[in-house]
């Protein structure tokens, strides 16, 4: 693996779980509290808890494939599968976005570009090690 590539996806491993642990506190950040109706207990939690699992999964895939990264031995097809797994979470975040931003208070405007262009950078942090490591041997030669 190049070094070029293995910095690349330890970028974008950082970057995810950065985004995992922030997702965490989107519902302090928004103050989702004052906008939950009392008649709904089952919806409020799943809101919450829903927000919390998303940012669990996401940190758990971030940190293993981190883990791998840094590992003495090279787990190359685990490697290849978390910066996968994480590429299509950046895809879809990016695609979501731009089918249905998200409202925003006006103070906070500038991330509804933002946080796609995050999206779409770490996409292609991903996609550019995946490519390289995504090849099919024909004989003795390997083609993308």
């Amino acid at each position: 693996m190049k070094s070029i590539h293995l910095n690349l996806l330890k970028i974008g491993a950082i970057q995810t779980i950065l985004i995992a642990v922030y997702h965490f506190f989107i519902p302090f950040q928004f103050n989702w509290r004052e906008f939950i109706t009392e008649g709904v207990p089952t919806i409020n939690w799943s809101l919450f808890a829903l927000n919390n699992y998303f940012s669990f999964n996401l940190l758990v895939i971030a940190l293993f494939l981190l883990y791998y990264l840094y590992s003495k031995k090279i787990y190359i097809e685990v490697i290849k599968i978390l910066s996968l797994i994480a590429m299509l979470f950046w895809s879809f975040s990016a695609l979501y976005q731009i089918i249905e931003p998200m409202p925003l208070p006006v103070s906070l405007s500038w991330l509804g570009f933002v946080l796609p262009g995050l999206a779409l950078v770490n996409i292609l942090i991903f996609m550019v090690p995946l490519k390289e490591f995504i090849k099919i041997k024909i004989g003795e030669k390997y083609i993308a």
